[in-house]
């Protein structure tokens, strides 16, 4: 059950993501207990996330295939790019984290923070759609 919260958790980073795009979204929504309308808004969610993280997996993809990797430097280059392109994938799901996070009944949100208390990590604030608004033009 626990499992999905892993799902993007890096080294670096010390919060409890719900690993939206990464993570079944009917377990998601099992742990939670979603009503008809949140486990609808989930998906919707979920399908935009994999629009907004396409382009860049084409990036990773096109990065792997050509990139040189000759020598350790271009290891290391290729090493950087690479990361950058992921950690505009992880921003990405925990932007839709949050929007998931703020549809939560208050009883979801403390089970959540409970959860990620057990694991040592931060909980993620939750945020409003009309962010999403703002965010469609970047």
């Amino acid at each position: 059950m626990f499992v999905f919260f892993w799902v993007f958790v890096t080294v670096r980073s010390q919060d409890c993501p719900l690993g939206l795009g990464g993570t079944d979204p009917q377990q998601i929504a099992k742990v939670f207990e979603f009503d008809t309308a949140q486990e609808q808004r989930m998906l919707k969610w979920v399908d935009s996330l994999e629009q907004k993280n396409a382009p860049l997996q084409l990036e990773l993809d096109e990065l792997l295939a050509s990139h040189p990797q000759q020598t350790p430097e271009q290891l290391t280059a290729m090493g950087q790019k690479y990361e950058e392109i992921k950690e505009k994938m992880v921003r990405n799901s925990r932007f839709y984290d949050r929007l998931l996070l703020g549809i939560f009944r208050p009883v979801q949100y403390r089970k959540y923070e409970e959860l990620c208390a057990e694991l040592d990590l931060y909980p993620l604030e939750p945020t409003s759609e009309a962010l999403l608004k703002g965010q469609e033009h970047k």
